[in-house]
């Protein structure tokens, strides 16, 4: 079955654009403004107990055990439908060939959904329409009206594993259930508080780029920013399967949101490497070489050696930079804090 992945953020390969180095002058396009007085909010999704059960259950995954039923459908069953999800004309899910797995209860699209299906049975088709707000998780559907056209094809009881200390100790080297949950649950509100950290050092940079005066850019940057994106789609396709024109009608992409992304990226670039050389931020060999052997260890490399068969030096040494500058603006920024 064909499982549905959405991006959430970049991916490795996309956030390390193949970057220019800070010996350009940009000073010549760019006057900078007021980015030591900047403002943001750092607002982390808490984890609730839903979270927690489907995050447990994932990491069961392999020990599940599954048995097809005729129905109807109760939560928690596995079911297996033909799915077409549309906001107005434009596609945003088609599942109707190859079909989709989904756990009644675990609202992947939402609790409205898992209602419509409970009660149904093999054959029974779904026309329901449902209307996201824009705090919803999935981003291809947060703030959308979704009609969905389903087809139930098969339904599953799903049998999970006994939760005892000991099958706990032994498959994920906990002393007890308790412990392990609590280990879980850590880790999802790290997770979040990443992407939160991450989503709130974007949008100052963002900030940084609308208080500058930008008058213009360099050609050369330009084509280097278009190629960087059009890589990091070509990576998206990659890991889908698919093509680059797939992916853009995938996640809706015109023509103009490229160009957009294009002289974003562009300024984004002028700005950061302005604020670089104001504030004097560099990265001396030795903490080049420490950066390396953590991120390498981070991202589970074996060495640097390994590491850099992947990625140029000189590509991991900018992106390290951009961090430094993103850390400089978070140091100097008014951040508030909303957990929801």
């Amino acid at each position: 079955m064909r499982k549905r992945t959405l991006i959430a953020g970049l991916c490795m390969a996309a956030v390390l654009l193949t970057g220019c180095g800070d010996s350009s002058d940009y000073s010549k396009y760019v006057t900078l403004g007021d980015y030591k007085n900047l403002s943001a909010e750092l607002s982390v999704q808490a984890v609730t107990d839903q979270d927690l059960e489907n995050y447990i259950k994932e990491q069961l995954a392999d020990d599940v055990e599954y048995k097809e039923v005729k129905g109807p459908v109760t939560e928690g069953q596995m079911v297996q439908v033909l799915l077409t999800a549309k906001d107005g004309n434009e596609v945003v899910y088609d599942f109707a060939e190859d079909g989709y797995e989904l756990t009644v209860g675990q609202q992947e699209f939402g609790e409205e959904v898992d209602e419509a299906l409970i009660g149904t049975v093999i054959g029974d088709t779904l026309d329901l329409t449902v209307s996201y707000d824009d705090s919803f998780e999935d981003a291809m559907l947060c703030g959308k009206e979704i009609n969905y056209q389903i087809e139930v094809q098969k339904i599953s009881d799903v049998s999970y594993p006994e939760l005892t200390d000991a099958y706990v100790k032994e498959n994920f080297g906990e002393e007890s259930t308790e412990s392990w949950k609590q280990t879980l649950k850590d880790e999802l509100t790290s997770e979040r508080q990443a992407e939160a950290t991450e989503s709130m050092r974007d949008e100052l940079v963002q900030k940084a780029v609308d208080t500058a005066e930008i008058t213009g850019y360099p050609k050369s940057l330009y084509k280097e920013r278009r190629e960087a994106v059009q890589e990091d789609y070509k990576s998206y396709a990659a890991m889908f399967e698919c093509s680059v024109d797939e992916i853009y009608e995938m996640f809706q992409v015109t023509k103009e949101d490229l160009e957009k992304q294009y002289l974003d990226e562009t300024n984004r670039t002028m700005v950061l490497a302005l604020i670089r050389q104001q504030e004097n931020i560099t990265l001396s060999e030795e903490q080049l070489s420490e950066k390396l052997e953590a991120f390498a260890a981070d991202n589970e490399y074996d060495s640097v050696q390994q590491l850099l068969q992947d990625y140029e030096e000189e590509d991991l040494k900018q992106y390290f930079l951009d961090e430094e500058t993103k850390d400089f603006l978070e140091e100097h920024a008014d951040i508030s804090i909303n957990e929801t």
